[in-house]
């Protein structure tokens, strides 16, 4: 009980601290660090800590403090008015409110699997979450007919894809909440979050297909979204049962293939982007998108994790053996970007910041 009052309370902080204190603008797609945050606490920190380690239960407060400022950030946007201009005009950008849903759905998810105290609470959060995702397929449904209106179909990028996401996240979510009373509720999210996703695939292939690109300007991360949708939606469905699992097999392999091919253009991206710009601009900027890649690979390798019981005595060899090395090996090279990431974000906010400085003095 002291718990869910605690919960409380800082909730209450932060709606009075958006409404009360001056806080800085942040960017929509920025929601993606607490997904990325609640996956890696939930996939890769466990692999190396355990489960209910007192150093999850940390990380997950980290989470949930991480979450709590980001809706503090984007309440203030409403209650100063600034909120159709930094979240709402861009009709493309408008789809990164997905990460708002998402990022709750990932850290209500993993403070249900932690502190499962806190179930009256979180259900609460969970109920309102749904809610936002109401919302936000309203005015993505909105933003699909300006984009076309508008002409800006060849500024589409993969994060039309988390409309696909969005849902998923929340069914995870509910199925952590409710456990597998809601067996129909998950089946529509999951079958509509496919339904989505072959469209904006579509819409995206489209667009590369039809339009000249450049690898190094205009690819972006957020097209790592690709094979993340696949491996969320792989997750949500290993978790509810929707699927038999020879197609749970079947989609574990398709994200491996998408996720091999993605992260092989970005390492050719980063080679031009390094001979045209150098190091330190080439490498070393930070975006927002970033996160949505960290969340991506995070999932995966969830995925990853909790797709065990599917290679079994019947599932050829190759496929047990490189099962077994992604998990094992995978979370290194996961925590290597977490921490390089990290230090990117650092380095970008310390400037910021100094700059700030400069301005005011």
């Amino acid at each position: 009980m002291m718990l869910v009052i605690l919960a409380i309370l800082l909730l209450l902080i932060a709606i009075a601290c958006a409404k009360w204190v001056r806080l800085p603008a942040v960017p929509t797609a920025d929601g993606a660090a607490v997904m990325a945050f609640a996956i890696f606490t939930q996939g890769v920190f466990v692999h190396f800590a355990g489960k209910g380690s007192e150093w999850i239960k940390i990380f997950t407060v980290i989470t949930l403090l991480l979450g709590l400022f980001m809706l503090s950030a984007y309440l203030r946007s409403i209650f100063d008015g600034s909120f159709k201009s930094q979240h709402w005009d861009d009709p493309i950008g408008r789809f990164a409110i997905g990460t708002w849903v998402a990022g709750i759905g990932a850290a209500v998810t993993t403070a249900h699997l932690n502190f499962p105290e806190l179930h009256p609470f979180l259900v609460a959060l969970g109920m309102l979450n749904v809610g936002l995702l109401l919302f936000y397929l309203f005015s993505v449904s909105l933003a699909a007919g300006e984009i076309a209106g508008l002409g800006r179909f060849k500024k589409l990028h993969g994060i039309i894809l988390l409309t696909t996401v969005a849902l998923q996240s929340v069914c995870l979510m509910l199925h952590e909440l409710f456990g597998a009373t809601e067996y129909m509720m998950y089946r529509v999210l999951i079958l509509l979050g496919i339904l989505f996703y072959i469209a904006g695939t579509t819409l995206l292939i489209l667009r590369y297909r039809r339009y000249a690109w450049d690898l190094a300007d205009d690819w972006q991360e957020s097209n790592g979204i690709l094979y993340g949708a696949v491996a969320i939606t792989g997750a949500a469905a290993l978790k509810s049962s929707v699927f038999p699992n020879f197609v749970l097999l079947g989609i574990w392999t398709l994200a491996l293939l998408l996720l091999l091919i993605i992260e092989g253009m970005e390492v050719k991206r980063a080679v031009v982007r390094i001979r045209r710009y150098g190091y330190a601009k080439g490498l070393g900027v930070y975006t927002p998108s970033q996160w949505s890649r960290l969340f991506t690979l995070g999932m995966f390798y969830f995925f990853s994790r909790e797709a065990g019981k599917l290679f079994g005595k019947d599932t050829p060899r190759f496929f047990s053996v490189l099962h077994e090395w992604i998990v094992f090996g995978g979370a290194w090279i996961l925590i290597f970007l977490f921490i390089a990431h990290l230090l990117v974000w650092a380095v970008h906010f310390l400037s910021h910041l100094s700059t700030g400085k400069k301005h005011s003095s």
